[in-house]
C-alpha cells in the first residue's frame, strides 16, 4: 500500500508525489505534535492527504497549498483526538532532540539545562490540547499568530488568547516546580 492508500489514488502517484511529497514531512510533524503518538499520527496523515486529494477540486488559492494541506492533516489529527475521549494521553513521538552542540558546557551546566528543559516538556504536555498545540505552534515552531490561526482554522484572536492563557499557565506551573526544586 502506498502512501495515499490504494484505489483510484494509487492511479494518481506520479502527479500526487509531485503534489503531496514535499510536504509530508512537515504534514507528520503536525500531527504528531497533536497526537503525541506515531500511528496515530501517520493515519492522520493519511487520512488528511485522502481528504485534500478527493476535495483537491475546491482548493482556490487563497492560501499557499502547504497551509491548505497543513490544515486538513491537522484537522484529521484532532479529529483522531476527539475519538479517543478525554484524559487519554501518549507518549510524545518528538521528546527532546538535541541538535549539535555550539560549544561544550560543563557537566553542571548541561544538567541544569536539560532539567529545565525536561520540566517545561512536561509542563506542556501535561496541558489541555487547545493550549497545547497552540503554544507548540506558536512559541516552539515559531509561526505567527495568524499563520497558526489559519492552520487551525479559527479566529487570531482565539489563538491569541489560548496563547495568552496557555502562557499564564506554565508561569504557574514552572513557578511552583522550579521553587519547590530549590527548596
Amino acid at each position: 500500500m502506498d502512501q495515499f492508500g490504494g484505489g483510484v489514488v494509487g492511479q494518481h502517484n506520479e502527479n500526487l508525489d509531485e503534489v503531496f511529497a514535499p510536504h509530508i514531512p512537515k504534514l507528520y510533524n503536525a500531527a504528531a505534535k497533536v497526537l503525541r503518538h506515531h500511528q496515530d499520527s501517520e493515519d492522520a496523515l493519511q487520512d488528511g492527504l485522502l481528504a485534500a486529494f478527493r476535495h483537491l477540486h475546491q482548493f482556490q488559492g487563497r492560501s499557499k497549498l502547504s497551509t491548505w494541506l497543513h490544515r486538513i492533516v491537522v484537522n484529521a489529527a484532532l479529529m483522531k483526538l476527539r475519538s479517543r475521549g478525554p484524559g487519554v494521553t501518549m507518549t510524545s513521538v518528538d521528546e527532546e532532540l538535541e541538535g549539535p552542540a555550539e560549544q561544550r558546557r560543563n557537566p553542571e551546566q548541561e544538567y541544569s539545562e536539560n532539567e529545565r528543559s525536561r520540566i517545561l516538556a512536561e509542563a506542556i504536555s501535561n496541558m489541555p490540547n487547545h493550549y497545547r498545540i497552540v503554544v507548540q505552534m506558536c512559541d516552539i515552531d515559531g509561526l505567527m499568530e495568524k499563520e497558526a490561526a489559519q492552520m487551525l482554522g479559527m479566529l487570531v484572536s482565539v489563538v491569541k488568547s489560548r496563547r495568552h492563557r496557555a502562557r499564564k499557565m506554565l508561569a504557574e506551573r514552572l513557578g511552583s516546580r522550579l521553587a519547590q526544586r530549590r527548596l
